[in-house]
């Protein structure tokens, strides 16, 4: 049978657009086995304006089954720190994430850091001490999370709260019932996308100290709206600050997306997905 020019570009076309949807197939996320997951935390950041963009995300989120244990979000889910608009609508669109889970939420510079605004991070969050950096324990596994934006101490971690993290370091350090740990701030100490180069004060000082500590698995950011896996001294720096923020092109990671964090029952393996707006698994790695 013989196939005219025309015929033989539709099927072409055909053919290229079906092997494209089995791409796709391929790379939409499917739940780890449950023999094999044990539990799983999800981590997110930088939703500011994005609200239609960060409700699909979270929609995906509170599909998850099994229910993650937690939610860590990075910061900068408001846009401007005194408008209470933007906090009610963050609120409203994290609902499929919230009515499901516990979030734990670390302060970014967009949230402010004068008394109105730590009122409204207050209410949302539930935070009630003075400080916003604190430690939460899930099973084996100890989180930390760090204040970057405190008043006079701006894009750095000092003084008490330096004090803080080491003590809480060094006692997980030799407690045999914290095998892992994972630590979350509003800036890497140093950033790899749009704000490189502009490290955090005492960038060093605070790498040396995570350096010293082999439980530390991952330091979790945002502040640069893309996803982008940096180590630098055996130490894993992930950047996760594709909530719905306007995304950083051009420095790889240019997808909106969170990351679920999985804890298998091989207990050896921690294993990290970056998923999508339509649940694609842009990455999937193990620590």
């Amino acid at each position: 049978m013989q196939i005219w020019p025309a015929e033989q570009t539709k099927i072409i076309k055909f053919l290229l657009a079906f092997a494209i949807i089995l791409t796709a197939c391929d790379r939409i996320y499917l739940p780890p086995d449950p023999l094999d997951e044990k539990w799983s935390f999800v981590v997110f950041g930088d939703t500011r304006l994005g609200y239609d963009i960060f409700g699909k995300l979270a929609k995906n989120i509170g599909q998850l089954e099994p229910a993650p244990h937690a939610a860590f979000c990075c910061g900068d889910i408001v846009d401007i720190s005194t408008n209470e608009a933007d906090w009610l609508r963050f609120a409203d669109s994290a609902k499929p994430i919230s009515q499901r889970m516990p979030i734990y939420f670390v302060r970014g510079n967009h949230e402010g850091n004068d008394t109105a605004s730590e009122r409204f991070f207050r209410e949302l969050s539930g935070i009630r001490s003075d400080s916003f950096y604190y430690s939460h324990i899930e099973e084996n596994t100890l989180f930390i999370v760090l204040d970057f934006w405190r008043r006079g101490e701006e894009r750095a971690i000092l003084d008490g709260q330096l004090d803080w993290l080491q003590n809480h370091l060094d006692s997980a350090s030799s407690d045999t019932s914290i095998l892992n740990i994972f630590i979350f701030m509003h800036q890497l100490p140093y950033p790899q996308g749009k704000h490189s180069g502009e490290n955090l004060r005492n960038a060093d000082e605070l790498h040396q100290l995570f350096m010293n500590q082999d439980k530390i698995r991952a330091i979790f950011a945002g502040h640069d709206h893309m996803f982008n896996k940096y180590v630098k001294d055996g130490v894993i720096y992930i950047t996760t600050g594709g909530g719905g923020s306007p995304l950083y092109l051009g420095y790889g990671g240019e997808y909106h997306h969170f990351v679920k964090v999985t804890f298998c029952k091989d207990s050896s393996r921690i294993n990290i997905r970056t998923i999508g707006l339509s649940n694609q698994v842009f990455d999937d790695f193990d620590l």
